[in-house]
């Protein structure tokens, strides 16, 4: 859909009375005013969200993919000599939908992240009828089931562009384990599924007229502004936490080579010579700025936010319009700039002890969570014992006809998709309390809880 047709590609036809947004833009406005949304303050984005550091969260980080999306566009728009629009119509470039398809792409993620994706993957692939759990097609089905607004019609009710470009991985799950045949550097694809079958009707609106699994445009910067955001400002934090010493990692570089070779070797296409530059370069570049590990002198803030800022402008930069479908392209060298500058996060960080052993902690709290309430479902889903946000949601699972093909009056996997819900619309301290609550462990009281 071009930009001259906005608005008219919303499934529930809802009449709007304002003439000041467009339909991209009410988009955006309700992804910001939805409780899916804001509670993403209380979910980790490496890090548990309790830590003393003011290190990033779901919610900032997704403010800031939102954000470098927008600019992307416009970096993208400033580079064309045509009419107003500038791109191709067929294209659907939108700053509005880049922006809000960055504030949604995680509003699906569960507790303590990607750990927690782990565990419910494990849980629900157990169960006949479910594919598992993915967290971006939990985030799908957030926006088009889960995130309320209206009686008349479930989900946001958000235009078929702003879904397109939420689909990262624009795929049901695959009947096979093949794995993908192009490169990880060519952005129209990638490796995993995205939706469940249960929302395959809404996928398959969103899709018509899409080329096969090829992303939307769209798409491809919202990822790329994730990765940008992830590459940039996790770094910056876990320096600033004293966990990454930008200053002197030339003592570390070839276990850091190492890490990465290990870890990324299994991605399709990727070379480690090319690899390695990066961390070549970037080692020099930091060596050369930062002169001691302490974030609070005033030589090290500017400096880091000099480099920081240097890095923002590469990767937006990176970002170059092409003739034909996906219509958007990312330079080579800056894709394994960022995973070169991601890896350093991966090897002070997510694979050393204190996180990982704080992870296993956080597995089985979701573990434990889900078990129980998926046992007290499968007695009694009217039970009072139940909490009444996963009572609703089990009676719209029933009410669902697109879901029914895939339940088939199979009472176990009503209840599993309903209770991995439901975990997937808590934050990180109401699974805590729920869990410990369930397990005879806490000691808060009765009166105004929050589940109520």
């Amino acid at each position: 859909m071009s930009e001259g047709t906005v608005g008219t590609d919303r499934r529930h036809k809802v009449q709007e009375k304002d003439s000041y947004r467009d339909a991209y833009q009410r988009d955006r406005d309700r992804v910001l005013y939805s409780s899916a949304f804001r509670r993403l303050a209380g979910v980790a984005q490496v890090a548990a969200v309790n830590e003393q550091l003011v290190l990033h969260n779901r919610l900032t980080h997704s403010l800031k993919v939102a954000q470098m999306g927008r600019r992307l566009v416009q970096h993208l728009r400033s580079q064309t000599d045509g009419p107003e629009s500038g791109f191709p119509p067929e294209s659907d470039l939108n700053e509005d939908v880049v922006e809000t398809a960055g504030l949604v792409h995680d509003i699906g993620h569960p507790p303590f992240g990607h750990i927690a994706e782990e565990v419910l993957d494990q849980r629900l692939a157990q169960v006949p009828g479910l594919e598992g759990f993915e967290g971006n097609a939990q985030s799908f089905r957030v926006v088009t089931k889960l995130a309320r607004r209206k009686e008349e019609h479930m989900g946001l009710n958000l235009t078929r562009a702003t879904l397109n470009a939420v689909l990262k991985y624009p795929r049901l799950k695959p009947r096979d384990s093949a794995k993908p045949t192009t490169s990880w550097i060519d952005r129209g694809y990638g490796e995993k599924w995205g939706t469940y079958q249960t929302e395959r009707d809404d996928f398959k609106w969103v899709r018509d007229g899409s080329g096969g699994e090829l992303r939307s445009a769209n798409a491809i910067l919202m990822d790329w502004a994730d990765d940008i955001s992830y590459a940039t400002h996790d770094l910056e934090d876990y320096f600033r936490a004293g966990l990454i010493p930008l200053h002197h990692l030339s003592v570390d570089k070839e276990r850091i080579v190492k890490h990465g070779r290990r870890r990324l070797k299994k991605v399709n296409g990727f070379n480690e010579y090319r690899f390695r530059e990066q961390i070549d370069a970037i080692v020099g570049e930091f060596g050369e700025s930062l002169k001691s590990q302490c974030w609070d002198t005033r030589e090290n803030r500017v400096q880091m936010n000099m480099i920081t800022s240097n890095h923002l402008t590469r990767l937006v930069d990176a970002v170059r319009l092409v003739g034909e479908a996906p219509y958007v392209e990312v330079d080579e060298e800056s894709q394994y700039r960022v995973a070169a500058l991601k890896e350093l996060t991966w090897f002070y960080v997510i694979d050393r002890p204190p996180l990982a052993i704080q992870q296993e902690g956080q597995k089985r709290i979701i573990g434990s969570l889900f078990d129980r309430l998926l046992m007290c479902m499968e007695k009694s889903p009217n039970s009072p014992k139940i909490p009444i946000q996963l009572r609703v949601i089990y009676r719209d699972i029933k009410r669902d006809d697109e879901a029914k093909g895939t339940f088939k009056g199979d009472k176990e996997a009503r209840c599993a998709r309903a209770v991995a819900d439901y975990i997937c619309l808590l934050t990180e301290a109401q699974a805590v309390d729920l869990g410990n609550r369930l397990a005879g462990r806490s000691q808060s009281s009765m009166f105004g809880t929050w589940f109520n």
